[in-house]
């Protein structure tokens, strides 16, 4: 007797390695699937198998528009995300207050590149069909459709046209009925789906709420463990990717350790002030909330977290192009918390140059005609990346076409723009008059005068967390090699950095150097994430407390005290 074999899969459904035999089906059923049917005995069941279908589509129609979509991986071309969406994980993370949309990630998306959970029944890594055969019952019902085993114990009993057709067929090959089981196996799917989202959602909530309290995070790495401990692997691996193997992300954080502060003693330093504008703009301190984006993969509020927790510490929030929330929710709850508070708070919007210009001129109108005070637009993404980590995570798949290609290699990403330059300023200026610009990317001293040239208001100099170029250098060390060359075009240009800050001390180095601020995007993720309005809260408050202690133990009263001579530096040999 021939041994058919499948192998068990994490997700919901495990795929047959050998071909099965054809089962014998229940003779009712068997007469209705023969090609030798009376010719009005196939009409009538023809039209019974349309009624089916109708019926369970209008089904499945009703059931989605009760609960939020979810996209299951069959259903996603993981390639085809992956060129369109820069900084969107596979099914994405968007939602709305409006509708009532929330993030409607699948969990079994976590399983992507782990392998397989293999169990087994005589051989190691694999079951019998005639272990498929055992779960023949309405309490325990198996099916197998086009090679794929589906556990439909729970589900058959809510199936649109009876759970009769599915318990009679338990534990068999049901293929050859696809007509009557293809409507039935996606309404399984999505069952199946939406209970492991309830399951992950669940736990997700049970862990946010066993965390220690907030205000026992004591700085901003603890903040991120706190988070780690429950969010899924694929958002940790989001938040937290990088560009093939990240260097420049471990750099952003060790560029600061190639510097020691000198400070100065004796000084009455009873009242600091760390006050500062930050693009122009008055903030409570030398930080600003970089554009990041997807928030809501940490917390249902996502980027109204971070609305609220910037509102209530005057700080500066950018929004990023890629948020979960549409600009216009977030810049309602803006509006409400102004009005909450009678002051206004500080917020930019990060511009990416696409393709699609049309897109581009009714962002930036939204964002102009919202208040945003700033425009952030950055260039270090003109093509995607390659964060490698997460595309094994989606499924995503090389190219393994032959061929020589010795003609130019072309970009056709319509969310980047390949061909951005500095003409394309003009577009931009002319749609937001008046609005400061700030180039964000930036790594080289001609692209500093370039930008003073082009009459922008300054740069941010960032490898973009690390996310793009791998080996990029960092923001920290972009500003000590620029102040080193022109010192005077550091004090004449705005420019700030991002990336790897996560000390008060190390806010004090970049300020040395002639930075009017520092970025952080990475810290409030996982912040909100972790305690929602109350960790991005608790995060700005660590960073105070760490930059006035600094401040006083520096023996500096005002930011602009802090100067290049009260920082040493190891003398790199690049050059």
């Amino acid at each position: 007797m021939l041994k058919h074999t499948i192998a068990r899969c994490k997700g919901s459904s495990t795929q047959i390695l050998a071909t099965p035999r054809p089962l014998r089906l229940p003779r009712q059923l068997k007469r209705y699937s023969t090609t030798a049917a009376p010719p009005n005995l196939r009409q009538r069941n023809q039209h019974r198998s349309y009624l089916f279908v109708s019926i369970s589509t209008i089904v499945v129609a009703t059931y989605l528009c009760s609960r939020s979509i979810i996209r299951l991986d069959s259903e996603v071309d993981v390639n085809e995300e992956q060129r369109k969406d820069p900084d969107g994980p596979v099914s994405g993370a968007k939602g709305s207050v409006r509708t009532g949309e929330v993030s409607t990630v699948d969990p079994r998306e976590d399983l992507r590149g782990q392998g397989y959970d293999l169990e087994s029944e005589g051989k190691q890594g694999y079951i019998t069909l005639k272990e498929v055969a055992r779960h023949d019952l309405a309490h325990d019902a198996w099916v197998i459709v086009e090679g794929k085993v589906f556990d439909v114990t729970d589900f058959h009993k809510y199936h649109p046209g009876g759970s009769q057709i599915i318990v009679a067929n338990a534990g068999r090959d049901v293929t050859m009925l696809q007509r009557y089981v293809v409507v039935v196996m996606h309404l399984l799917l999505m069952n199946q789906s939406l209970k492991a989202y309830d399951a992950e959602q669940a736990r997700v909530t049970s862990a946010r709420q066993a965390l220690p309290p907030p205000d026992n995070m004591l700085g901003l790495d603890e903040i991120q463990e706190a988070a780690e401990s429950f969010l899924s692997p694929r958002v940790i691996n989001y938040y937290g990717a990088s560009s093939l193997d990240g260097y420049s992300t471990i750099e952003n954080r060790t560029a600061f350790r190639k510097c020691r502060l000198i400070p100065r003693v004796m000084r009455d330093v009873t009242s600091v002030r760390p006050q500062t504008k930050i693009f122009g703009i008055p903030s409570a301190l030398p930080i600003y909330v970089s554009p990041a984006s997807n928030a809501l993969l940490g917390h249902p509020e996502g980027e109204l977290n971070i609305v609220r927790g910037a509102s209530k510490t005057g700080i500066i929030q950018g929004i990023s192009a890629a948020a979960s929330f549409p600009l216009s929710e977030i810049l309602d709850e803006k509006a409400k918390m102004d009005k909450e508070s009678g002051t206004e708070m500080g917020m930019v919007y990060q511009v990416y140059l696409s393709r699609d210009r049309q897109k581009n001129v009714e962002q930036i109108t939204e964002a102009v005609n919202g208040g945003v005070q700033a425009l952030i637009l950055t260039v270090d993404s003109n093509v995607g990346d390659h964060r490698q980590s997460t595309e094994k995570l989606k499924g995503a798949k090389g190219d393994i076409e032959p061929g020589i290609r010795m003609g130019p290699i072309e970009t056709t990403d319509m969310w980047h723009d390949s061909s951005q330059n500095w003409g394309d300023l003009k577009f931009i200026k002319d749609l937001a008059p008046g609005i400061p610009i700030y180039l964000k990317g930036v790594c080289d001293i001609r692209d500093v005068r370039l930008a003073k040239e082009y009459g922008l208001a300054g740069c941010i100099l960032s490898n973009h967390g690390g996310r793009q170029l791998d080996t990029a250098r960092t923001g920290f060390d972009s500003l000590r090699a620029i102040h080193a060359e022109d010192p005077q075009l550091v004090k004449d240009t705005e420019i700030y950095i991002d990336g790897g800050v996560r000390r008060g001390s190390e806010v004090l180095q970049a300020l040395a150097f002639g930075a009017r601020g520092v970025g952080l995007g990475r810290p409030f993720l996982w912040a909100q994430a972790a305690y929602g309005e109350k960790g991005v809260i608790r995060a700005v408050r660590i960073m105070e407390k760490e930059i006035a202690t600094a401040m006083q133990l520096m023996g500096i009263t005002e930011l602009s005290q802090m100067r290049p001579d009260m920082v040493e530096c190891l003398q790199e040999t690049w050059k």
